[in-house]
């Protein structure tokens, strides 16, 4: 039967990033549908205390690098987290272009690689002229607000499923929380195609899944995504 995955995700979440990489790749080989959709993260003050910009850096230095270099992804830190509204709509009319994809990717790789502020409409311009589209045909959309429905529909798909972390990855009605493993989420979606997935998951109590970080597991492991920005 057929599969899809509806993948839950925000710009200024690094496991976004992450998450996004392997659930091509599982799709890759398993050919299942993915369903981006929009979701924002409550935006964290900058006089954010001590110990939670602590947590921030451990999680980069313990969890996001480590995969990311396993990934073959280059990642920094940024120093702030962006405002991601306009992302998402810039997104959103990427699609209607036949170009979600390079567009979504090229976001990513404006806050964590470039260290670029994705709410300005200059970089926004920059990344549509970077991946084949018109720079001021995005800047006109995003006026209009032309996908601002579409934005608003998706988070209140979230809203509806109780989403409340990301990524987030939907399959058959299930949620699996966090960054996945490869391999346990290729084996989800075959579970899901054969039709077992319902069967499966009253075994295994611990879906939704999230990958723990673990020293045995090595760098391929991650703490999966947060309800605040890294």
């Amino acid at each position: 039967m057929p599969v899809v995955i509806q993948v839950f995700s925000d710009y200024a979440c690094p496991y976004c990033y992450l998450g996004n990489v392997i659930v091509r790749r599982a799709a890759a080989h398993t050919g299942v549908e993915i369903v981006h959709r929009a979701f924002q993260l409550p935006p964290i003050a900058d006089e954010a205390s001590e110990r939670v910009a602590a947590r921030i850096a451990d999680g980069w230095r313990n969890s996001i690098l480590p995969l990311a270099q396993t990934l073959g992804l280059e990642m920094r830190q940024p120093a702030r987290a962006p405002l991601t509204r306009r992302a998402h709509e810039a997104a959103a009319w990427a699609r209607t272009q036949g170009a979600f994809e390079p567009f979504q990717q090229a976001l990513f790789q404006a806050v964590f690689a470039e260290h670029k502020d994705v709410n300005e409409m200059s970089v926004l311009r920059e990344i549509a002229w970077r991946v084949g589209l018109h720079p001021q045909a995005l800047e006109s959309a995003l006026h209009e607000q032309q996908q601002a429905d579409e934005v608003d529909e998706d988070l209140l798909i979230a809203e509806t499923y109780g989403v409340t972390m990301v990524p987030t990855f939907i399959i058959s009605g299930h949620q699996l929380r966090g960054v996945q493993d490869e391999a346990k989420l290729r084996r989800v979606i075959e579970l899901a195609r054969d039709g077992k997935l319902d069967a499966e998951a009253k075994k295994l109590p611990h879906l939704p899944i999230t990958i723990k970080p673990s020293p045995a597991n090595g760098p391929s492991s991650t703490n999966g995504g947060q309800t605040s920005h890294a």
